[in-house]
């Protein structure tokens, strides 16, 4: 098959939809990947991709688009988003070549499916959309507004329009399925849920660097949603034992939390680090005692998602902390191997402590439930195979 692989982001930033593409060309597909040049995550854009252009990377085509680059603030964010909009627009416009079928990775924003849709209507290439950022929902939750007023009225209608376009959608979590019907009104294309896949590779090297006897982590965003203050002050609730936190990530809340822990004195308590490349992140967390998943309840389709994070430390072959509802928490208890507390400071530091306490043996068993739990249903070989049928399906290659 042709495949236009849709995605604002793209290797090297840090999102997993580049094995996709790279597995379904190693299969021998024809994939063509259409991004932003990279610069999420990594503070610029590396020099060979300033210019944007057409670059062929393990296989893929990558066609990156020069865009408004993404700093601080709500407006930047805006900018970048309808700039890539804009600019996916005019490449379809433009692109001369045939499709057999386009696979949409839909993070936020839900507006580059405009680049799909239109290549719908302009040559009948059909379209699988996979929803792992559920629209408007995802933007009112990050700003804290209600679901209601003129600006979601506008947003519900443009995603709808664009959701509708799809031939077939996929979802990351069960809980947008009845969200897409009902707000977004997709009406009778076929919808079914499919998680992320974990991220897999080789264990690199374990980076050495100050900890306690017993080390919790934390790695993701440090955003409004993720609850890293609330971890802090857990950490507050620990004392002088020797238990220590290490944050490994970037965000729009990073200096308020590194702010908060020197205020609460917890600066040899609560350590923050850079992000680090996946080999080594992984080859850290199988060391620690526990992995932190924490996201915001605030009962919105938003609060009820299954975070690539929550499926990564899944992996790490560790037991897991979680403060998080909806599919998630099922997702947890499940594998058989997290302690679900509530978003409460006390509730956090006693499952800390309790781990903690745990002898070697069973924080093994734990992990090792956890793992086993996320190698069955989260493999990125079953993930492409089932991405791969649909594809084809829709393509009128099966």
């Amino acid at each position: 098959m042709r495949i236009l692989f849709l995605s604002q982001y793209y290797h090297p930033e840090k999102v997993p939809g580049f094995r996709i593409a790279e597995e379904l060309a190693r299969r021998g597909h024809e994939v063509t990947v259409l991004c932003e040049v990279p610069h999420y995550g990594l503070g610029e854009v590396p020099p060979e991709y300033r210019e944007g252009g057409i670059f062929l990377e393990n296989g893929v085509r990558v066609a990156r688009l020069k865009v408004s680059l993404r700093k601080k603030g709500y407006l930047s964010l805006g900018l970048n988003y309808l700039s890539f909009y804009l600019a996916s627009l005019r490449w379809a416009r433009k692109y001369r070549g045939e499709f057999d079928v386009t696979y949409a990775w839909s993070l936020s924003p839900v507006i580059y499916l405009a680049a799909g849709r239109l290549l719908r209507k302009k040559a009948g290439t059909k379209m699988l959309v996979h929803v792992l950022d559920c629209w408007p929902a995802s933007v009112f939750s990050v700003l804290h507004h209600e679901e209601k007023g003129f600006a979601f009225s506008l947003l519900r209608k443009w995603s709808e329009r664009l959701y509708c376009s799809a031939d077939e959608i996929l979802v990351s979590s069960p809980s947008f399925i009845p969200y897409l019907q009902d707000v977004c009104r997709i009406g009778n294309i076929p919808i079914s849920y499919l998680p992320q896949p974990m991220d897999e590779g080789k264990t690199g090297e374990c980076p050495s660097f100050p900890r306690k006897r017993h080390s919790f982590l934390y790695a993701g965003n440090v955003g409004r949603l993720q609850l890293v203050p609330l971890l802090i002050k857990a950490m507050g609730e620990i004392g002088e034992e020797d238990i220590d936190l290490h944050v490994f990530g970037n965000g729009s809340l990073l200096s308020e939390c590194k702010s908060l822990a020197k205020e609460m004195g917890l600066g040899d308590k609560v350590v923050f680090h850079e992000p680090i490349g996946r080999e080594a992140l992984v080859a850290i967390a199988r060391t620690m005692d526990a992995s932190f998943v924490s996201l915001r309840g605030d009962g919105t389709v938003v609060s009820s998602t299954i975070p690539n994070k929550l499926i990564n430390s899944l992996s790490y072959g560790i037991p897991v902390i979680g403060v998080i509802g909806g599919d998630g928490a099922r997702v947890l208890r499940e594998a058989g191997g997290a302690y679900l507390v509530e978003p409460e400071e006390k509730a956090i530091a006693k499952a800390i402590r309790e781990i903690a306490s745990l002898s070697e043996e069973e924080k093994k068993r734990l992990g090792s439930l956890n793992e086993g739990y996320a190698k069955v249903h989260f493999s990125l070989q079953g993930f492409v195979d089932e991405v791969e049928r649909k594809l084809l399906y829709l393509a009128g290659c099966s």
